[in-house]
């Protein structure tokens, strides 16, 4: 399995074009996701998975099975009441846990904190290393770990 499930499901419904429009990117953008040269924003994530009513732990190429979620909009506060709550039953300082992703404490506090919107290499390291579902991260599940 790649690491994103992007054209496999696409291709069921949508050109790329469309899905591009759909999102709000040029279809070269678009393009450049689905062929792993650019790494797709984690809110573009989100959004997709919201559209095909699936989870973003499959199409980020996490777990090789799909089960159908329907997302609500995305929340920054929920998110970061789910990062906080992740670290301390890690039982892990924001530098530990910053450190343990490869990004700085001032960032993990401003995901924690829903000032900014965690980037899907964080959200993708976080999710390996603990086994937490992205869909859990992002508010979309209530089922914490992984089901592979």
């Amino acid at each position: 399995m790649g690491l994103l499930q992007l054209k496999e499901v696409r291709e069921e419904k949508y050109t790329q074009a469309e899905i591009a429009n759909i999102l709000g990117v040029k279809r070269g953008t678009y393009a450049s996701w689905e062929c792993g040269s650019d790494t797709i924003p984690s809110r573009k994530i989100y959004a997709l998975a919201n559209i095909y009513k699936m989870s973003t732990d499959y199409l980020l190429g996490i777990c090789s099975t799909n089960k159908k979620i329907k997302g609500d909009e995305l929340n920054l506060d929920l998110i970061g009441q789910r990062l906080f709550l992740i670290r301390k039953s890690l039982g892990l300082s924001q530098l530990e846990i910053a450190e343990s992703i490869g990004i700085n404490q001032s960032t993990w506090w401003a995901y924690e904190k829903g000032k900014t919107m965690i980037t899907t290499n964080a959200l993708t390291a976080l999710a390996r290393k603990y086994n937490y579902s992205t869909d859990y991260i992002l508010g979309r599940s209530k089922e914490k770990f992984i089901k592979k």
